[in-house]
């Protein structure tokens, strides 16, 4: 009888600079093997050891021995979802109940339980990084815990306030995802900022927030990497303070990876996978990797999407909205949408639509949606005429989507406002 694996997860043994600890990166040359060391910044010939190099710096094998996995045995009632590593740790997340079991070692001590979860939250997301890990809710606040010396948990953190008490990191808007690097976490916003926080990061006098290639410098607020940009996807290299993103134009921009104080873009990559190509990376597994052709298709269609929204150039329809006319373009609206393909498929389809009778707001939202841009943050009578508009044109994933959204916004303050929407 055979058994099913969800997740593999390959075990290998780490070779630490007895200076720092920090684990080294190796490489052959000329079939010999060197370890790497980027804090002392010191390469040395481990297969030499009278080499001058190593007389006084010899690198060692971390005391982790080496074991084939071993099945771990759960309670029956468990219905595991997902496990997640970190440095010398890892995360196990249960459905059934809604919790996360923490085993390993973390700050040197050891841990073999149940994550805290004071604000009992249910989890949408959850990142590890090298000692600390995040999750997302699923009302898309960000909650982390582990240890904090480095600012990589979002907030001020002191060692008698534990390692394994989520707490909520102080954001507004709500997140899309978040990825936890070795000693540093990014998340992506629904409004399509990235927010930032722990090693690698300073803050000058100004209050201007630069990169940096020394750990020791680091902010423990979350910041804003680049104000002026929007992204609409995230990734990093696992336990590494490397990351990317994708802008609404397709443009990949990497930090962590130079010495560079400011993202740089990467013009010859299309895809976050391709930035990351020389570092550890997490695929979501095999039956989403894309061949070359849907890739290059998808490419195209997010480059004549997400630059053209709002934009005249090339328009050839235009919709006439409650606040003034809109351009948008034929091909966008036809291929994204099954109630546009259906009105634009007749040629005598006129060149302006009046679309006076809806909200705008929620309109453009819908819009924004149909181009594949990240949605705007909607008060809960504009979520509510939006969820309706998608309900008219049968957007099935829309419509889940800001039905999910409006049942957590109903409070007694929004309660009555919501009622006088739907009656």
């Amino acid at each position: 009888s055979g058994t099913n694996v969800l997740r593999f997860v390959k075990f290998s043994a780490s070779i630490r600079c007895p200076k720092c600890k920090y684990s080294t990166t190796s490489s052959t040359l000329d079939s010999n093997k060197f370890h790497f060391c980027s804090l002392c910044n010191m390469m040395v010939d481990l297969e030499v050891p009278n080499n001058d190099i190593t007389k006084n710096h010899k690198l060692v094998k971390s005391g982790i021995s080496l074991k084939s996995p071993q099945k771990l045995k759960t309670s029956e009632f468990w219905e595991i979802r997902s496990v997640y590593c970190g440095s010398t740790f890892l995360v196990i997340e249960t459905s059934s109940p809604n919790r996360l079991f923490l085993w390993g070692t973390i700050d040197g001590f050891k841990f073999q339980g149940c994550v805290s979860n004071p604000d009992n939250v249910h989890f949408k997301n959850v990142s590890c990084g090298g000692s600390h890990l995040a999750v997302i809710s699923s009302r898309g606040e960000l909650y982390t815990c582990g240890l904090g010396s480095k600012g990589q948990l979002g907030y001020k953190w002191k060692v008698n306030m534990g390692y394994t008490t989520l707490r909520k990191v102080p954001l507004n808007g709500s997140i899309v995802k978040v990825c936890c690097g070795y000693s540093s976490t990014a998340c992506l916003m629904s409004n399509g900022s990235i927010m930032c926080f722990g090693s690698n990061m300073k803050m000058s006098s100004s209050g201007i927030m630069s990169l940096s290639d020394s750990v020791n410098d680091f902010i423990d607020a979350p910041t804003n990497i680049m104000e002026s940009v929007r992204f609409v996807d995230l990734s990093h290299s696992p336990l590494k303070n490397v990351f990317c993103a994708k802008t609404e134009d397709c443009k990949v921009f990497v930090w962590g990876k130079s010495k560079s104080a400011i993202p740089q873009v990467l013009f010859e990559v299309s895809e976050l996978e391709e930035a990351l190509a020389d570092l550890p990376y997490t695929y979501s597994g095999a039956s989403q990797v894309k061949d070359t052709e849907v890739q290059l298709s998808v490419h195209s269609a997010c480059l004549a999407t997400g630059t053209l929204f709002g934009n005249k150039s090339f328009s050839d329809l235009t919709l006439k909205l409650a606040d003034g006319e809109f351009p948008v373009h034929r091909l966008v609206l036809h291929s994204n949408s099954s109630y546009f393909r259906e009105i634009l498929s007749d040629n005598m389809a006129s060149d302006v639509l009046d679309m006076t009778s809806y909200n705008p707001t929620a309109y453009k939202c819908l819009l924004k949606y149909f181009y594949r841009l990240p949605l705007d943050e909607l008060n809960c009578e504009d979520l509510f005429d939006l969820h309706s508009i998608a309900c008219s044109y049968k957007e099935k994933e829309l419509v889940d989507f800001t039905f999910k959204k409006l049942k957590t916004m109903i409070n007694q303050d929004t309660v009555v406002k919501l009622h006088a929407k739907a009656t």
